[in-house]
């Protein structure tokens, strides 16, 4: 018997086999993308579930007493917005350029968070070495935990 012949004889892999192992290998390569897809959808969602509180969250400084003789610094923010805010920075700049940052550790906050319509009083009652000179203009920035600010301007 030579070669030829064994070979001829021999039969080729079945349909329904060749289905299967078709339908195996497609299942196995489809495996990571839906685990791919799946997550970039969920970090899809959690931006825009934080995009849209962003969205809803506005402020507005009603008032600023910058004292100069006694240092201390009292800012009245009310939340305009249909969002809860937490106030976490303060800037006080000056004409000059020179910018006091305050985070939530160097001034208080009454009460905490807001929600809408409410107002919260921030006392900064030691501005460190920072000193306000009378008949000067400084620019007081608020913002939130979720980086939605405000701007004011008063004369110390």
């Amino acid at each position: 018997m030579n070669t030829l012949e064994t070979n001829s004889n021999r039969r080729a892999l079945s349909p329904i086999f060749a289905t299967l192992i078709i339908l195996a290998i497609v299942t196995v390569l489809f495996i990571p993308v839906f685990i791919w897809s799946t997550g970039l959808t969920a970090e899809t969602k959690s931006f825009w579930h934080i995009s849209g509180e962003i969205a809803t969250e506005r402020i507005v400084i009603e008032e600023v007493n910058l004292r100069g003789g006694i240092p201390k610094c009292t800012i009245y923010v009310r939340n305009i917005g249909k969002t809860a805010i937490t106030v976490d920075d303060v800037f006080i700049s000056s004409p000059d350029g020179s910018l006091n940052i305050y985070g939530k550790a160097d001034f208080t906050a009454d009460p905490d968070s807001v929600v809408q319509g409410d107002l919260t009083t921030i006392t900064i009652s030691d501005l460190g070495s920072f000193v306000p000179l009378g008949n000067v203009t400084y620019t007081i920035k608020v913002f939130t935990s979720r980086g939605v600010g405000d701007t004011y301007q008063v004369v110390a």
